[in-house]
C-alpha cells in the first residue's frame, strides 16, 4: 500500500466561499494522521472510516453532529452478515452518483467493498486521492488505484460513489 504525506489543513473553521464537497474534503483533511478507533470519533486520538465521512460532513458545518443515530457496530460486521449496515447511513445524507453520466468530485464519498457488504467509506479530495481510516494505519490518503482497493484477483472493490445532499433527510 502507497502512504501518501500531505500537509495536514491548519484552520478548523470552514471556509464560507467553499463548495459543499471542498468542505467536505478540507474538514476531512485535518483528520489526517488520526489512529483508527472503531467506533470511535474523535480528532487526534481515533476514528474509523464511518465516522470519518460523519465528522467531515459535521466539521465543515453542513450537519448537526446528532442528525445520524448510528449504531454500535462490530468491525467484523461484513464479514458476516450481508446486511448493508454502512450503505443505509450514507444514503440518509448522500445521493448516489451515476459515474456513467457524472464524474468524481471533491468530497464525493466512495464505497468499497470488503467481505459480505459495503463496509469502507473514503472522501475523494481530488488528484486522484482519497482520504480515508484504514486499520493500522489511521486517517491516510491513498491513491484511487491503490492495491488495498482491489480483491485478491485485482478487481475494483468500489460498489458506489455518493455526494452529499445539501438537504439532510431524517
Amino acid at each position: 500500500m502507497n502512504i501518501i504525506k500531505l500537509q495536514r489543513a491548519d484552520s478548523d473553521k470552514p471556509n464560507t466561499n467553499e463548495s459543499t464537497g471542498q468542505k467536505i474534503a478540507n474538514a476531512a483533511i485535518r483528520w489526517l494522521g488520526t489512529p483508527y478507533q472503531n467506533n470511535a470519533m474523535v480528532r487526534g486520538v481515533g476514528v474509523d472510516c464511518a465516522y470519518l465521512l460523519v465528522a467531515a460532513v459535521v466539521e465543515s458545518g453542513l450537519m448537526p453532529k446528532d442528525k445520524l443515530n448510528i449504531e454500535d457496530y462490530s468491525n467484523e460486521w461484513h464479514l458476516h452478515h450481508s446486511e448493508e449496515k454502512y450503505l443505509k447511513y450514507v444514503e440518509q445524507v448522500a445521493d448516489k452518483v451515476d459515474l456513467e453520466n457524472d464524474i468524481l468530485e471533491i468530497g464525493d464519498f466512495l464505497l468499497y467493498q470488503f467481505g459480505r457488504c459495503i463496509s469502507h467509506g473514503a472522501i475523494y479530495i481530488g488528484n486522484g486521492l482519497v482520504i480515508h481510516a484504514f486499520v493500522d494505519y489511521g486517517v491516510i490518503f491513498s491513491k484511487l488505484e491503490d492495491v488495498i482497493f482491489n480483491d485478491s484477483r485485482g478487481r475494483s472493490r468500489l460498489r458506489a460513489v455518493y455526494r452529499f445532499r445539501k438537504e439532510v433527510t431524517p
